[in-house]
């Protein structure tokens, strides 16, 4: 019964004006192949596959923005202890250091552009979306205070550092959280 199905849907399927024309049986499956391939019931399951395939390679773009946003925080709360340790030499050994101080905090912000980015790219919530911009914004009151010695603002610089480092151990800790790492 179900053989008979087959080749009665075969038979639908072809154009029987082109079986007489067909001069060897490999050209007949290669008409029956094409005219399966443009079957809308055929179209429809290839489509459907296609579009698993890409839902799976966009899950797989998701994981990893979100894998490299964990990685990018970890190395930001990293980059933060360097310049700490880097301005505790400048303080406490030669302060010649002050120039490596300076140098390495213009490369902070790139961690912070990096997380904003992969933010999105790993369709992460508002709220790691929103850290990485309020890091930013204390680190513009970083730069803005860095250069008011003997004033009560050059006072915020150290405390203003403090809470960056916080706020980066909480992205590490909410993107931890959201990537399911062990």
């Amino acid at each position: 019964m179900f053989v008979w199905f087959g080749v009665g849907f075969l038979w639908i399927v072809i154009d029987k004006s082109e079986i007489a024309s067909l001069p060897s049986w490999g050209n007949m499956f290669t008409k029956i192949f094409f005219h399966i391939s443009a079957n809308p019931l055929y179209v429809a399951y290839s489509e459907r596959v296609e579009k698993t395939t890409e839902s799976e390679s966009t899950t797989t773009r998701v994981r990893w923005a979100r894998y490299c946003y964990l990685g990018t925080a970890v190395l930001l709360t990293l980059a933060v202890l360097i310049q700490i340790y880097i301005a505790g030499m400048a303080v406490f050994i030669d302060p010649a250091r002050w120039s490596s101080h300076v140098a390495f905090g213009n490369v902070l912000p790139v961690f912070l552009a990096l997380l904003f980015v992969l933010a999105f790219l790993g369709r992460l919530s508002r709220t790691h979306k929103g850290l990485p911009v309020l890091i930013f914004v204390l680190f513009f009151v970083q730069f803005s205070t860095a250069h008011r010695f003997g004033s009560l603002v050059g006072a915020v610089h150290p405390v203003n550092a403090v809470l960056i480092f916080w706020l980066s151990t909480v992205t590490i800790q909410r993107a931890w959280r959201w990537t399911g790492a062990k």
